[in-house]
This record gives structure tokens, C-alpha cells and sequence, in this order.
């Protein structure tokens, strides 16, 4: 089994958790080789160590290349663009699982691993709050935080080279997102929501997906699954440090994030309409 994700130094104590949940939960057997491919920028080598210690499987780190500079980016970070390049940075060719790093896995992956859609490109779980860029559009709409790729056909077809195009073509307000949905619009095979579940509530999940802000690491009142998944980590450490993490002027800063998005979105919108992206 190969995982593959992406964290910068701010989505350090999230990679943590997403690791220590991979490593008690991935393999329902325990005996299933897992590899784990994850692309990184501005995490410094003594933490990627610590890193490592969060999970027996061997991590292969990859840095971040420079190819995304035309890409929109609100949050500054273009780590989530690596989605559309999958086979540059993890040489696989055959089947892929993509875990975003604000998400932690309650159950085993191997009925991802195993998934039998040898016709469509990739699997995903349909997007809870629909088409960000165009909310009248009533079609199924897939969020990007849990892929499932079927690298032969993703290399038949050059997708990376379709979706980089189309994402700088277009001016997605969901980034990757927005380029995966419109390239492969009505190729997909759709996974039942407990693959990839906002409801953080949920005991359900399989694959818990933290969407919304606060993460569990900004957040004074951090989700007791995920607490858990860190408690068991060299980080667990800074869990004291949270609820002091995010008040007065950062508290003001993710407040001033979410503002920020909303005001710059009209003008997303607008000039995603003077390019008349397509879906």
C-alpha cells in the first residue's frame, strides 16, 4: 500500500496525527507493506525525525518542486497542487492513496487499496458543500482531501499535463480541487462518505477529514480522536500548548484569513467568469 500527502511546518502537529493514525489503523491484518511518500516544504530535519518516530512505516520525503508559480494560492501554500502530479513525486504506477494532512484514519485502507474501478482515473468522495466556484451547479462534485488514483490510466491519459493546463487556465477559488473536477467531470467512482467525513462526530468514519477551521491544532477544544492520535506521538508535548496557541493577535489572524478569503472571492469569481471556466 502506498500513502501519499503533503504538510508544510505549519501542518506539522496534523501530520503527527495523520501518522500515528496510518500506523495504528492503516492494515486491518498488520501485515501489509505500506509506503509513505510525503512532500514537504519548510520542515527542518530534527522534526522530520521526530516525524518518522510517529510511525514504524518508512517515510519517503520529497520537497516541494517549483513548478506552481502561475497557480493561485489565497493561503500562500501551493502544496495541494502535488495532488495533480502524482507520479513525479511518489514513481508510482499502479494504485495510490492520497490522505490530506488534516484528516486521520480510524479504520484500515485496504478496501481503498483493493477498489476495482480499472475505467476511471481516479475515486473521491463527493464534496459536502457541492461546487465552491459555482454553487447553482447541481452536479456530483468531489472534494480532493482522500484520492484514490489509478496511476495506469492517470499515465495513459497525461492528466498531470491536462490538470496543470487547467489550472492555470482557470482561476479556481479550491485550488487543485477545482482543476480535478473540471478535468475529470463525470470520471470518477464515488466513495460512500465515511472515506472521507467532515462530521468529526461521526464513529463511523473511516477516513475523518478536519475541512473546517479551527483545525484540531488551532483549536482550544481539540477533537478527542485526534488528541489522541497525537498524545501517542514525540509531540505530544505541545498539546499543552494549544489552547494557548491561537489567541489575541493569532486568534485575530485566522479571523482576518477567513475575512480575507470571503472579500477576495467576488473577485475570484469574476475573473473565473471573464475566463469561462468549464466544468
Amino acid at each position: 500500500m502506498h500513502i501519499f500527502t503533503a504538510a508544510d511546518r505549519t501542518y506539522i502537529l496534523g501530520l503527527a496525527a495523520l501518522l500515528k493514525s496510518v500506523d495504528l489503523n492503516v492494515s486491518q491484518s498488520g501485515e501489509q507493506p505500506v509506503k509513505i511518500s510525503i512532500v514537504s516544504t519548510r520542515i527542518e530535519p530534527h522534526k522530520k525525525e521526530q516525524l518518522q518516530n510517529c510511525c514504524k512505516y518508512k517515510i519517503d520525503w520529497q520537497e516541494l518542486q517549483s513548478n506552481y508559480d502561475q497557480l493561485l494560492s489565497i493561503s500562500g501554500s501551493k502544496l495541494p497542487y502535488v495532488k495533480l502530479e502524482p507520479q513525479k513525486y511518489t514513481k508510482e504506477t499502479e494504485r495510490l492513496i492520497w490522505l490530506d494532512s488534516d484528516t486521520i484514519v480510524l479504520g484500515s485502507l485496504e478496501p481503498l487499496w483493493n477498489l476495482y474501478f480499472p475505467t476511471l482515473p481516479i475515486a473521491a468522495a463527493a464534496n459536502f458543500w457541492g461546487n465552491l466556484n459555482n454553487y447553482q451547479d447541481r452536479n456530483p462534485y468531489f472534494n480532493s482531501g482522500v484520492l484514490v488514483y489509478n496511476m495506469k490510466l492517470w499515465e495513459e491519459e497525461q492528466l498531470s499535463e491536462k490538470l496543470l493546463q487547467n489550472a492555470r487556465t482557470h482561476v479556481w477559488g479550491d485550488r487543485d480541487q477545482g482543476a480535478l473536477n473540471s478535468v475529470l467531470v463525470g470520471r470518477w467512482k464515488q466513495l460512500d462518505q465515511i472515506w472521507n467525513n467532515h462530521k468529526t462526530d461521526d464513529m463511523s468514519s473511516k477516513v475523518m477529514h478536519f475541512m473546517s477551521r479551527p483545525k484540531p491544532w488551532e483549536s482550544t477544544a481539540p477533537n478527542p480522536l485526534w488528541l489522541d492520535m497525537l498524545s501517542q506521538t514525540p509531540f505530544k508535548d505541545e498539546l499543552k500548548k494549544i489552547p494557548n496557541n491561537f489567541k489575541g493577535l493569532s486568534s485575530f489572524h485566522l479571523k482576518y484569513k477567513r475575512l480575507d478569503r470571503w472579500l477576495s472571492e467576488p473577485i475570484l469569481k469574476f475573473k473565473s467568469y471573464l475566463k469561462q471556466p468549464k466544468r
